[in-house]
């Protein structure tokens, strides 16, 4: 999935170009580069950070309740989280 998603900003960014210099850049394909270079900048940010491991929910270590990864208690016994 992460292959596959930076695949496709590579291949939109090229698509781009190519529409670009075929047009002659305009302001149109260079307003169109930019907006998918912003989103697809985004795109790989998120793909890094799911690499990490940090995007989802957590578990108490007391009672294995599902919690954020940032709570500094358990919302289900109470218990501090260590964070």
């Amino acid at each position: 999935m992460n292959a596959v998603a930076v695949a496709i900003v590579v291949a939109g960014i090229a698509l781009s170009i190519s529409i670009g210099a075929a047009a002659g850049f305009g302001l149109r394909s260079v307003v169109l580069l930019g907006i998918i270079v912003a989103v697809g900048a985004l795109v790989v940010a998120i793909v890094a950070k799911s690499k990490t491991g940090t995007i989802g929910p957590a578990s108490c270590a007391d009672c294995g309740g599902l919690i954020s990864p940032n709570a500094p208690f358990c919302k289900h016994c109470g218990a501090p989280t260590g964070r």
